[in-house]
């Protein structure tokens, strides 16, 4: 387990164990809450596969948090998973073991909420300053424009190990964050090279696909499969590699190899084209004019790729409906940059949730 200390002489008010578990890693940290601002104190660090539970992480942070410094003991703790919640429990969607609240909360003896994970992306977007460049990225729509946030709807997805859909409801004071499983939503194919691709993963799994087979870290790995298997992939170091690792690492040695392998490079902007589709889609749903996020370690890692030929919003704009691309063109579009921004939403969702 790595452990980061960032903040270490950071003040607060309350402080917080929050807790970000996703398929390939578990995040832990201790957020302080002061002035209506949040500080991440410490953050450890572990593959999710590598362990079989919290008990043993939990145990450890908070050791070494007490250990160099007395007052570090949080009053509460807010653990958001990957995969969705019922009685204070996740059953985790890309991983063989559970996050039960109530089990921590009688371990610790600190009051433990359960939250899905892109409900605490939801109640971290109200902590993000959309003009600070080292929080936000902006993207232009392919006209130049960059339209201002409204009061009004915000929408979240994300592709990570798997594809997390969120958004924040405005009542017209204030933001309702909100959680989904749109990520499990059936996949829409728009050309020839999607409908194969769909058609070869219904083969594979059994089943009509829902987005997240496609449309993820796993999404890529399995794109790679389906062209490997169908259309044949060079026979160079680079392949080789992909072809050696890890199935949950090859993601990022496609992504590497797209920079000096054309074939890996054609993977990637498949997966932009498919990625950028279902994105406008959820804003066709959601309406999301006070803006729309991307947020995730993957379209972080990619994020050249997003922004290559401005190929993800050339894509994005895009509908069947000519009266519903203007629509399209007036929503505020951003990539989240604080990769923190699970554990700042797990604290806030602890503020607002738990007394």
């Amino acid at each position: 387990m790595e452990i980061k200390w960032l903040n270490p002489d950071a003040k607060f008010d309350r402080l917080v164990l929050a807790g970000d578990i996703g398929g390939t890693n578990t995040n832990l940290g201790l957020v302080g809450y002061k002035d209506g601002k949040f500080t991440l104190i410490l953050e450890t660090v572990c593959p999710s596969q590598c362990i079989e539970g919290l008990d043993t992480p939990i145990r450890e942070t908070l050791k070494a948090a007490i250990e160099n410094r007395a007052d570090l003991k949080p009053s509460h703790i807010c653990i958001s998973a990957a995969g969705p919640v019922a009685n204070n429990k996740c059953v985790m969607t890309n991983l063989p073991w559970c996050v039960d609240g109530d089990a921590i909360t009688n371990a610790t003896g600190i009051p433990t909420l359960v939250i899905n994970d892109f409900m605490a992306i939801s109640y971290g977007i109200p902590t993000l300053d959309v003009d600070d460049p080292k929080q936000i990225l902006k993207f232009k729509h392919t006209d130049g424009s960059e339209p201002k946030p409204q009061a009004a709807t915000k929408a979240v997805i994300g592709p990570g190990t798997g594809m997390g859909v969120g958004f924040l409801a405005f009542d017209g004071q204030k933001y309702i964050p909100a959680c989904s499983e749109g990520g499990h939503s059936t996949f829409a194919p728009f050309d020839k090279e999607t409908q194969d691709f769909r058609d070869y993963m219904e083969k594979r799994i059994g089943t009509v696909p829902g987005v997240e087979p496609l449309v993820s870290g796993m999404g890529l790995a399995h794109l790679y499969e389906w062209w490997r298997d169908t259309k044949g992939v060079p026979q160079n170091d680079a392949f080789k590699k992909i072809e050696e690792t890890d199935w949950h690492d090859r993601p990022k040695y496609i992504s590497r190899a797209s920079d000096t392998d054309p074939v890996a490079a054609e993977m990637m902007r498949m997966f932009v084209k498919m990625l950028a589709r279902f994105a406008s889609d959820a804003c066709t749903l959601f309406l999301p004019l006070g803006g729309f996020y991307l947020a995730g370690g993957t379209v972080q890692k990619d994020l050249r790729w997003l922004e290559r030929d401005n190929l993800f919003m050339t894509w994005f704009e895009k509908n069947y409906n000519p009266n519903i691309r203007p629509l399209l063109n007036k929503i505020p579009v951003y990539l989240i940059k604080d990769y923190s921004i699970s554990l700042y939403g797990a604290a806030n969702a602890s503020l607002n949730l738990q007394k």
